[in-house]
């Protein structure tokens, strides 16, 4: 448990990091995670409803 709260943290940080030094591309980088995050629960949703 608390490996993967410190890399979630470190996650966070990084990717803050990242939106500050390149906002332009940090604004896709977070857009596509964004838009991955959502695909994977729709098809966790789609998964569970069949059962």
């Amino acid at each position: 448990m608390y490996l993967r709260r410190t890399a979630s943290i470190a996650f966070w940080i990084a990717l803050t990091v990242f939106l500050i030094r390149h906002p332009e591309t940090g604004a896709q980088t977070v857009k596509a995670i964004g838009g991955g995050f959502a695909l994977l629960a729709d098809a966790l949703s789609r998964f569970i409803e069949a059962f």
